[in-house]
């Protein structure tokens, strides 16, 4: 498969008085995010007739960018840059904007399996270490329109990290879509550009805490890959019925499969250590991070609309996860969620800096050791992010997205890490999950997970069939 550039510019807000806008502050939990570009790409069929004169194809492109363009006026910090770490400003700087050809059908595409292709849908390489001497230069947001030989679009989004996140990213898709369609201006979504900066004030960030945070997200070191699995309805209900407890009679699917995954990745993690030492089992430590929206958790609804990054971590850290039932990690699962939810944020509430130390402290302990240790004992750290729910309505006239794909494979620094979007029709899950290469390799052929999950289909989304 190949992918073509048509054209590739930069595109800025419509309407702005640049000159009369103040720098947009940053909220505490921007300052902590590294900047790195995370991806996400909606695919569409039947947007354009591929039988049709070409001018109906660049006219669809044109209305493409110009809604963007008019998006952008009430998004206008993504057309921004960062500065020092604590605001953003030069909102004429704009956003980047590629046109793209792919030489096949998405029937085609779909039927070749290889995920790492999702990478040439996307304007930048996703999930690698931005340095900080280029982080003032780069773009917040990249976007890029694949037009597929049967007239389907993949419509791909790179995400600066640094300002944004997943359901930041919902919110401008949803208004940018409804902006294409011409709905009148009361129906986009006006984003909160100010709460959660006043929720979350900037800080100066002690030199340790900026160093942890590079650590925590690109401290890793090894061949990593990413490989797309999908779990059905059937499949998932089965999880769930083996994974109840008294203590959980009902876990949530969101639950079972963050289980399901951390446990069978890091019994791959072992299984490559044990063979490495060839000295018996390996006690290798295991924790998981799961992002948590605290927008639906806020006890106020004023940052339901907040750009920014909005979420934080609810962490679990048994001592060794692979003696553990599904059940009882479950109910571990649950309590760190439970916990984060009442106690926790009420505290992040009321002193957010406190809060952050806190997580930060405790991360340190775990990240620190990491140096005195060889990397075949490193405790293993597994980040899971839930990004279901965020992409499936978004409509520019095409109807609902067929599928929603996250991306290929992601930079050589980069940590373990599980991304869930919506299945097919919304009743299965789809986990993009990147590990080190040779873990991986184990993982792809564990019998006890493959009994669960069908490795990256063919998939052809029940549309196209």
């Amino acid at each position: 498969m190949e992918v073509s550039i048509i054209s590739s510019e930069i595109v800025k807000p419509s309407s702005l008085q640049f000159n009369d806008l103040k720098p947009y502050k940053l909220c505490l939990f921007d300052q902590i995010t590294p900047m790195t570009y995370a991806s996400i790409m909606v695919f569409f069929r039947n947007c354009i007739d591929p039988n049709s004169h070409a001018n109906i194809h660049q006219t669809l492109l044109s209305q493409l960018k110009t809604s963007l363009s008019e998006t952008l006026t009430f998004y206008y910090p993504f057309s921004g840059r960062t500065k020092n770490n604590f605001y953003v400003d030069d909102f004429d700087a704009g956003v980047t904007y590629v046109e793209a050809k792919v030489n096949c059908s998405l029937i085609e595409f779909f039927k070749l399996k290889q995920n790492e292709l999702l990478n040439k849908f996307v304007p930048f390489l996703p999930w690698r270490d931005e340095t900080e001497s280029q982080q003032e230069e780069l773009p917040q947001m990249g976007f890029q329109v694949n037009i597929f030989t049967c007239g389907g679009i993949a419509l791909s989004t790179s995400l600066g990290h640094k300002i944004a996140d997943g359901g930041t990213l919902a919110l401008f898709l949803m208004s940018w879509a409804a902006s294409f369609r011409g709905l009148p201006q009361y129906k986009i979504i006006r984003p909160n550009l100010s709460d959660a900066s006043i929720a979350f004030p900037p800080r100066d960030l002690p030199p340790s805490y900026r160093n942890l945070k590079d650590k925590l997200w690109f401290g890793a070191k090894g061949n990593f890959v990413t490989k797309r699995f999908v779990f059905d309805a059937k499949a998932l209900t089965k999880l769930r019925e083996i994974a109840s407890s008294q203590r959980v009679p009902q876990p949530s699917r969101n639950e079972v499969l963050t289980c399901f995954v951390w446990k069978h990745a890091s019994m791959a993690a072992a299984v490559v250590n044990n063979n490495n030492n060839n000295n018996g089992f390996p006690n290798k430590d295991s924790v998981m991070a799961h992002a948590v929206n605290m927008r639906p958790r806020m006890k106020s609804n004023a940052l339901s609309t907040s750009v920014g990054n909005l979420f934080w971590w609810a962490k679990t850290t048994p001592k060794d996860i692979r003696s553990l039932e599904l059940s009882e990690m479950v109910e571990m699962v649950r309590e760190s969620l439970v916990n984060f939810s009442n106690e926790y944020l009420e505290s992040i509430e009321v002193d957010v800096g406190s809060a952050v130390s806190e997580f930060y402290d405790s991360i340190e302990h775990i990240i620190n050791p990491l140096s005195n240790k060889d990397d075949d004992n490193a405790t293993e750290i597994y980040a899971f992010t839930n990004w279901k729910g965020f992409f499936n309505e978004v409509d520019f006239g095409w109807g609902k997205p067929i599928w929603v794909g996250a991306h290929g494979n992601v930079g050589p620094e980069f940590r373990n890490m599980i991304v869930f979007v919506d299945g097919q029709g919304g009743k299965g899950i789809e986990a993009f999950v990147t590990l080190e290469e040779k873990h991986m390799a184990v993982l792809e052929k564990d019998p006890q997970f493959l009994l669960f999950v069908n490795p990256n289909p063919e998939g052809l989304p029940v549309t196209l069939i």
